[in-house]
């Protein structure tokens, strides 16, 4: 019993190699387009009774590899604390190193990839954003269709891992249908109902099994 608590604890490994992957990239494209991008960047057109934001080009280009920073750092903390809390509190509220591990996979490569096609985008290069973020998006939802919750505590409700096979599913559909529906339709639009679709489900795999409970 023990060994097996070892192992589902520890450093989420595979997660800490994509997030230092997904740093890198992100830091050799801020070098790479950094004099080519205005020293003022302009993040919100002025319109009528509304003043204009800009913001420095280096809180641009170093926004998205410091949140990657604190991103893994907070994980793997998280994957360590739940380490000490396993054998002291009940199982349902450890955190999973699984799911840390699938999280620091799926997330870091599309904060890269939107980071580097706002860059190349504002340096001035014709980069596809639109149509590249929304399959990205599409890619993440059908990544996370997999994910548990990182706090657990339906794990034992009746029908909780049903409902949750089901809907990983149905993520997995609404991410694929994104990722190709970008390619077809306003890339925008499809991301958008992608996301509305996305959260409707998730919604669905908590109270489905809370329902049945009740009954």
């Amino acid at each position: 019993m023990a060994v097996t608590e070892r192992r589902a604890g520890g450093v989420p490994w595979a997660g800490v190699v994509v997030t230092a992957l997904s740093l890198a990239a992100t830091i050799a494209i801020s070098f790479a387009v950094y004099d080519s991008l205005p020293e003022l960047v302009t993040t919100r057109q002025p319109r009528p009774g509304q003043l204009g934001g800009q913001v420095p080009r280096i809180v641009l280009a170093a926004g998205v590899p410091v949140t990657l920073v604190l991103l893994g750092t907070l994980m793997v903390g998280r994957a360590l604390v739940a380490d000490r809390l396993r054998r002291l509190v009940p199982a349902a509220l450890v955190p999973r190193r699984r799911s840390a591990d699938l999280f620091l996979v799926v997330l870091p490569p599309f904060f890269a990839v939107v980071h580097g096609g706002v860059l190349l985008r504002t340096a001035g290069h014709a980069f596809p954003l639109e149509v590249t973020v929304a399959v990205a998006f599409g890619l993440l939802i059908a990544g996370l269709s997999r994910a548990r919750p990182l706090l657990d505590p339906l794990r034992f409700v009746p029908g909780v891992e049903q409902a949750r096979r089901l809907g990983g599913h149905g993520l997995a559909a609404v991410g694929g249908c994104c990722a190709v529906g970008a390619f077809f339709l306003p890339p925008m639009f499809v991301a958008v109902a992608a996301a509305f679709a996305a959260g409707a489900i998730s919604l669905l795999m908590v109270l489905v099994p809370l329902s049945r409970l009740r009954s």
